[in-house]
């Protein structure tokens, strides 16, 4: 890859192709729960910005910094219309128009004045804006891990400190998993076989792997689904007894732009109605188990240890370790890259990362059609019946004949698909 496309592919600010890109998707910039009479600051695709709820419930997103004197709204106070400013009580709707100016008696100023503002729709327990052209905003799709009947767990998981795109390509990289969580993972040690196909939603792939049973292979179906949603099985370790057998849980992470050098991360754990009681047992699961707490990272920087050996007086030890858990081990490795990877230094593998090369250029063909005039990839996805969108992912114990099977036809994990092979 060329520098000016290793460049392209971080940039998030409006304007840019790759900005423009990414506001064509709704995406997830709190929770539900968490929003109740106080507005809350926050920052996303490198804009500053106040998410409220008015009292009469509904949610806004507007631009952080009153259009009057350019104090926070953060520090205001929501009210039935809006939110009003705490330095001279401006009132601003969550459609950003001001309906109020204390002090002002010519009522006609504030109609010429307006704020950034963004649509808020609520979905599975997550917050989600959309920021790009009113003209090209589709309906927020309702994807099967948001919207298919079951029990929806949402979760704020915590701050990447590197570019968003580089934590959602670990989604398509599933070598990673034998070397990278190899301490957790210990009975899926296994180099994978590894298929991957593009889907209307992004792309999909199909590792299958020997398991430390002789006649059981693992086949694993994650998806990447456009913009940054990773979507994948739980690996058989979140409820007691799943191991070995089928494991219900789906769970999607999705990775939101802050700016171009950090992403905000939240995760949705889906589980179909008849793994509805299994809600109480992930509660209970060991801390480094609970994917909704883990996403901590090692700090790394040069003489790390010789700075922590003066500031702590403990003996000095040289090198590093990961504390046990897939989140502790994926959160210390992707953020030990550069915040802004260079890709054009990398040396991807033909096969092994073929994924990786598969993903980037679904993007960069995806950033050219909007560029162009057209559709971003998956904006406007199509629905079934009911109105949800059914994914295939997961994850599944087969013979070593079933893995001979799929071996003839990758194609057949489509048979996989929720809720069938949960049954």
């Amino acid at each position: 890859m060329d520098f000016e496309t290793s460049t392209m592919l971080t940039e998030t600010a409006a304007g840019t192709p790759m900005g423009n890109w990414l506001r064509r998707y709704w995406w997830p910039v709190g929770l539900s729960e968490d929003l109740k009479n106080k507005p809350t600051f926050i920052k996303v695709m490198g804009e500053d910005l106040v998410l409220f709820r008015d009292t009469n419930g509904n949610p806004g997103l507007v631009s952080a910094y009153c259009p009057h004197r350019r104090a926070n709204l953060c520090l205001g106070n929501t009210v039935e219309d809006g939110i009003r400013c705490r330095y001279h009580g401006w009132l601003i709707s969550k459609e950003g128009k001001v309906l109020d100016t204390p002090g002002e008696p010519d009522d006609s100023f504030k109609e010429n004045v307006t704020t950034p503002a963004y649509p808020v729709q609520e979905l599975a327990g997550l917050l989600f804006a959309y920021f790009g052209p009113a003209e090209d905003m589709p309906e927020l799709p309702r994807y099967d891990f948001l919207a298919a009947e079951g029990v929806h767990i949402a979760s704020f998981i915590g701050i990447t400190k590197g570019n968003w795109l580089q934590v959602t390509e670990n989604s398509m990289d599933p070598l990673h998993l034998s070397f990278t969580h190899a301490p957790t993972f210990t009975a899926l040690n296994a180099v994978p076989e590894m298929w991957f196909e593009e889907t209307p939603h992004g792309v999909a792939y199909v590792a299958l792997r020997t398991t430390d049973e002789e006649d059981k292979w693992q086949v694993r179906v994650n998806n990447l689904v456009l913009p940054a949603w990773g979507c994948s099985g739980a690996t058989g370790m979140w409820i007691e007894g799943a191991r070995g057998s089928d494991s219900p849980p789906i769970t999607a992470r999705v990775n939101v732009p802050i700016d171009d050098e950090s992403s905000l991360m939240f995760r949705v754990m889906y589980l179909p109605p008849q793994f509805a009681h299994a809600a109480e047992d992930i509660a209970t699961q060991p801390e480094h188990l609970k994917w909704d707490t883990m996403w901590r990272t090692v700090e790394i920087e040069p003489f790390h240890e010789y700075l922590e050996h003066e500031r702590t007086g403990e003996p000095l030890t040289l090198g590093y370790t990961i504390p046990e858990g897939a989140g502790y081990e994926d959160a210390s490795v992707v953020g030990s890259m550069p915040p802004r990877e260079d890709r054009h230094n990398e040396n991807p593998l033909p096969t092994a990362d073929a994924g990786l090369k598969f993903i980037r250029q679904v993007i960069i063909d995806s950033v050219r059609e909007v560029d162009g005039g057209g559709l971003a990839k998956g904006q406007k996805p199509d629905e079934s019946d009911d109105g949800v969108i059914p994914l295939t992912t997961g994850e599944k114990y087969t013979t070593p004949a079933g893995a001979d099977a799929l071996r003839q036809d990758p194609g057949a994990h489509q048979a996989l698909r929720l809720p069938s092979w949960t049954d």
